[in-house]
């Protein structure tokens, strides 16, 4: 989860390089592609004598985070080929990945959140909040 959670976080950066030079529109379905491919090799690479066959359960949650991730990623780099500011577009992405991730565990799977967690999800609310100032 560490790894996906890193390589999640650092796509952003291949999306706004593309829409800096000016190729959003151009190569990003592409990239997002060979991303996630290179992902998924990475993964089965890494996991290679510890496969087994994954329960439905699992399955359908993998795929589940996979569909979120993918349309996020997808929707951020559209939303910044068509002229949003990175910034904006960071602090609204990191921003509801935090809130639908928090609100989710703790609605949905009866999460206790404690104090680190609490300080863990505020010092991501400030990143994404300082994300949208511009200097």
């Amino acid at each position: 989860m560490l790894l996906a959670f890193l390589l999640n976080g650092i796509c952003p950066f291949g999306l706004r390089i593309l829409t800096g030079i000016g190729n959003g529109q151009d190569i990003l379905t592409a990239y997002l592609f060979y991303w996630y491919l290179a992902g998924f090799i990475l993964i089965i690479l890494l996991n290679w004598r510890h496969i087994c066959r994954p329960t439905k359960g699992q399955l359908v949650v993998g795929i589940g985070m996979g569909a979120a991730s993918v349309g996020g990623q997808l929707f951020m780099g559209l939303s910044m080929a068509y002229g949003a500011a990175g910034g904006v577009v960071y602090m609204l992405g990191m921003g509801a990945s935090i809130c639908i991730v928090s609100c989710g565990g703790v609605l949905l799977f009866k999460e206790h959140v404690g104090i680190y967690g609490k300080l863990g999800i505020l010092l991501g609310l400030i990143a994404a909040a300082l994300l949208a100032v511009e200097s």
